[in-house]
């Protein structure tokens, strides 16, 4: 009530109207204010990853697409385990020399940097081929061929919800670009 009556008591009308006013937005502004931080979710912390957790849900996951056995699940998983951990190795290693590309000063060294995580990559893959011939004697290859798909899909669902953006994108666009045409800024 106090402003109100020492807006009164000013006898200039149009200054009287110009303090209204402005006192009237600050009110509505620090309203507002309030209201949009009331209004917003608190950050909620990064779920934190856990192998472990992963692995059961991964199993989980490929034991109904894939409609496996408890049998099949017995002799499968340690081997699915086994590659897991290795590719995780080597992945731990190229991602070791990646970083170490914020030392590299000359050309050489790139080469270097990117000859080793290539290397790396090809690695990883021969252990894939090894595995999948171990999975063979436990799985029939269609079965292997659907723990593939699942994993695909397993992974994707798990990063997007993992990702800041929970799952937002939906893929690329249609339209936006054929695969047959040429890659832009390419000359030709």
């Amino acid at each position: 009530m106090s402003i109100i009556t020492s807006l009164v008591q000013n006898t200039n009308p149009s200054t009287h109207t110009q303090l209204i006013m402005k006192k009237l937005t600050f009110i509505i502004l620090c309203l507002l204010t309030t209201i949009s931080m009331a209004a917003q979710k608190p950050n909620q912390e990064r779920k934190e990853f856990s192998p472990e957790k992963y692995r059961q849900n991964l199993e989980a996951f490929i034991t109904k697409e894939v409609c496996l056995t408890p049998e099949e699940q017995q002799k499968f998983y340690p081997l699915l385990g086994e590659m897991m951990e290795a590719q995780r190795k080597l992945m731990d290693q190229e991602r070791e020399i990646m970083r170490s590309g914020k030392n590299a000063k000359t050309e050489a060294d790139f080469e270097k940097i990117i000859s080793k995580s290539t290397a790396l990559q090809v690695e990883n893959r021969k252990l894939e081929q090894t595995y999948y011939k171990k999975f063979g004697k436990v799985l029939s290859w269609e079965k292997i061929y659907k723990v593939r798909i699942a994993m695909v899909r397993f992974n994707m669902q798990a990063l997007r919800k993992f990702s800041p953006r929970k799952g937002k994108w939906n893929g690329p666009q249609k339209g936006k670009w054929d695969r047959n045409k040429k890659w832009p800024n390419k000359k030709n």
